[in-house]
């Protein structure tokens, strides 16, 4: 399948997209980077034939999805002109989007108090189609797609995310690309940074009688905020057929690269308050390439039924070289480097002059049928949804151990192949019981076969070879009251995450399999608009575990069974936009966005205590402004409160950064922009982060983001950027 998809995009992209040199080589000069172009908006009751949708972009298809959802749409990314997906995130109730490396190139998402680490909790599709290394067997997210060509997000928390497995634990991300222009639409954005950070986008799209196309080429690279060196470039194009008046057909074509200097070792205690800003192993270095394409084919037999099938593929390659260490010295092992506290007891780390090197190799296809229509049975108004898909996923994982800290291959110390076949069904009725209260029942089964074969092991030649099999049926059903203006709602879910093998992070780890995480999901909540000027939502929530999977630190593997947990708490968000309620040329706008989470382990050695990396408190609250005269500015004040890394929920941090506290930070964004009219041409200045251009004592006024896998990651650097952009 690789070879298949390596000619496609040969074919239709070009050759030479992607640089051979090393990071820290000079770069020629890119193009200046833009958005993707805004297509024509569809009408209320309305989406574009051939779109792919959790939740959609008009007010009627926000109605059908059950319980809580959130769509943050084109308007709200071109107004905060986030960075990354993180900074977007932060505008939705519920979702806390955790930094690593600074540049969202790694998502670490949560959904109501779970785990963010790699996103492993939450389904994240792109178009409706899923993007993870592999969605049953190794749901991580080493890949993210770039916000800069994003047309929405939208984000579902309720059992509406049972149409879209197999995670339904946290909830469902789709990003959403945006629609073909209705006609000829170029824009071309770049923008520049201090620590060499530099972004380029060029995008164009039209539409010609029955045919349209859009394509964006991106390139960003920068210093990093660590010695992390990164280089992206993401091309990625759609074209779309209207075959007759009733059916079209989409081709969709994605290849993204990275090169970076990421790592998975964190800071010691004492490397983190000496200086947040180090990097200990400048020598690793991480790839990803990935080729994707997709055909849509939307066939509308009547106005009552579409019938949209979905085949894609996609393929990636994810290689990380890493130096070899240790938390405590080896008696008559000679080290590379030794970095950190020597004085204090694993307050330093011991560099090896070895490496070790994971490279792995995935292919995921599917093809999915979705059947969606209106009907009445005895006098009851129906809109089901309906469908199914199979799915084949294959992993090819192999381990070498190089003899130099800089060295990038080696003798081969294991070697394994995991394949897997799923097969998925769904059905789901929005049933109107009357002109205002609905029932929407859903169920969606899941069947999963795997095999793994072990071909080398501890550089040993071995044949061992397994299977396995998981059956689940994963019921949801929601209640809804609605008026033209308030909408109530509750229901509940079965939360399902398929069972799998956590990969090992340590230098000598080995793969430790887990359980599957299971958990009854209920929600109650309330949405409210008043015109188009106020928009406010709550729900209050709680997710009962029967078995939650949690991250652990300096362990054989990342993750471990944590056994049963409670999830309790309310999300709530509110915009005012006062220019429309006064009806005034100048918009003020007004947000704020809260989440409380209590989360704790229930029985067993743990019994009380908070579940690692739930933030009980987080609040974002953003005010801005736009004038008629093309000028708009913003400011985003973002909190999040104390929390713990460890289920022994230590308050003193571990001279190694392994176990401890996570202490509460804020951060604050600004931003500002100006357009000319009637040229097309724009000016944006743009701050992140502003408290990390300050200081203490000298030292950058960053935070603790995380502790996990290895180590203290700081959050918080601040990043200035100038933009400009031209659209016609």
């Amino acid at each position: 399948m690789r070879i298949i998809l390596r000619i496609a995009f040969t074919a239709s992209l070009g050759v030479g997209l992607f640089p051979t040199r090393s990071l820290g080589q000079p770069t020629p000069p890119v193009a200046p980077r833009a958005p993707a172009a805004t297509p024509a908006p569809p009408g209320e009751g309305e989406e574009p034939v051939a779109e792919v949708r959790v939740v959609g972009s008009s007010s009627r298809s926000l109605e059908r999805v059950p319980g809580a959802t959130t769509v943050v749409t084109e308007r709200e990314l071109q107004r905060t002109q986030p960075m990354t997906a993180n900074e977007a995130l932060r505008r939705v109730p519920g979702v806390y989007a955790r930094d690593e490396e600074g540049m969202g190139l790694r998502p670490n998402i949560s959904v109501r108090g779970l785990d963010p680490t790699r996103s492993r909790r939450v389904l994240l599709l792109e178009d409706g189609i899923p993007i993870s290394l592999a969605p049953y067997s190794e749901p991580e997210m080493y890949y993210n797609p770039p916000i800069d060509r994003m047309g929405r997000l939208e984000v579902v928390r309720g059992s509406g995310g049972i149409l879209f497995g197999p995670q339904t634990i946290g909830g469902v991300i789709n990003y959403v690309t945006p629609a073909i222009p209705a006609g000829p639409t170029w824009t071309v954005r770049g923008a520049v940074g201090d620590r060499g950070l530099l972004l380029g986008q060029v995008t164009a799209g039209n539409r010609i009688g029955g045919a349209g196309f859009l394509v964006s080429a991106l390139r960003r690279q920068g210093d990093g905020f660590r010695g992390m060196n990164f280089e992206v470039t993401d091309l990625f194009g759609k074209v779309s057929l209207r075959t007759s008046a009733r059916s079209e057909l989409l081709l969709r074509l994605g290849l993204y690269n990275e090169g970076s200097l990421s790592t998975y070792l964190g800071l010691t205690e004492s490397m983190f308050q000496r200086d947040p800003t180090q990097n200990p192993v400048p020598y690793e270095f991480f790839r990803v390439r990935r080729y994707s394409v997709g055909l849509i084919h939307t066939w509308r037999p009547s106005e009552a039924w579409q019938l949209q099938t979905l085949v894609y593929a996609y393929a990636t390659q994810r290689d990380w070289d890493r130096q070899r260490y240790d938390r405590e010295p080896v008696p008559g092992l000679l080290y590379e480097r030794i970095v950190g506290d020597q004085g204090t007891r694993r307050g330093a780390i011991y560099l090896r002059d070895a490496s070790l090197s994971n490279d792995r190799g995935y292919e995921v296809w599917g093809v999915e049928p979705r059947l969606r229509g209106r009907l009445r049975t005895a006098g009851l108004r129906h809109e089901l949804d309906l469908g199914a898909r199979v799915l084949g996923e294959s992993a090819a994982l192999q381990v070498l151990l190089g003899d130099g800290a800089t060295a990038r291959a080696g003798a081969l110390a294991s070697d394994e192949v995991r394949r897997g076949t799923a097969f998925a069904a769904y059905l789901q009725d929005r049933l109107h019981l009357s002109e205002r209260v609905q029932l929407t029942p859903g169920v969606r089964l899941e069947s999963y076969f795997f095999t793994r074969t072990i071909r080398r092991d501890a550089g040993v030649d071995v044949f061992r070879e397994g299977s396995g099999r998981s059956v689940d049926v994963i019921p949801g059903v929601s209640l809804a009251w609605s008026s033209p203006r308030l909408t109530l709602f509750g229901g509940m879910h079965v939360g399902y995450a398929p069972p799998r093998i956590a990969a090992a992070i340590t230098a000598t780890g080995r793969d430790r399999g887990l359980d599957a995480e299971r958990s009854l999901n209920y929600e109650a909540g309330a949405r409210w608009t008043e015109g188009s000027w106020l928009r406010a939502e709550a729900t209050a929530f709680l997710l009962d575990f029967q078995n939650e999977i949690v991250t652990v630190s300096g362990q054989e593997s990342e993750f471990e069974n944590g056994g049963r947990s409670l999830h309790t708490g309310v999300e709530a968000s509110a915009q005012v936009e006062l220019g429309r309620l006064l009806r005034a040329p100048t918009n003020v706008l007004l947000g704020a966005r809260y989440t409380l989470v209590d989360a704790r382990f229930r029985g067993g050695e743990f019994h009380g205590r908070m579940v690692p990396y739930a933030v009980p408190h987080t609040l974002a609250l953003t005010a801005g402004v736009e004038h008629p005269s093309g000028w708009s500015a913003q400011a985003t004040w973002f909190f999040a409160s104390a929390h713990f890394s460890d289920r022994e929920n230590s308050t003193v941090g571990s001279a190694d950064g392994l176990f401890g506290p996570i202490p509460a930070y804020h951060t604050l964004d600004l931003a500002a922009r100006y357009t000319h009219r009637r040229s097309g041409l724009g000016v944006s200045l743009t701050v992140k982060n502003l408290q990390g251009y300050f200081t203490d004592q000298g030292r950058p006024r960053v935070y603790i983001a995380s502790r996990s896998p290895e180590g203290i990651f700081p959050g918080g650097f601040g990043q200035v950027l100038l933009g400009l952009r031209w659209d016609r």
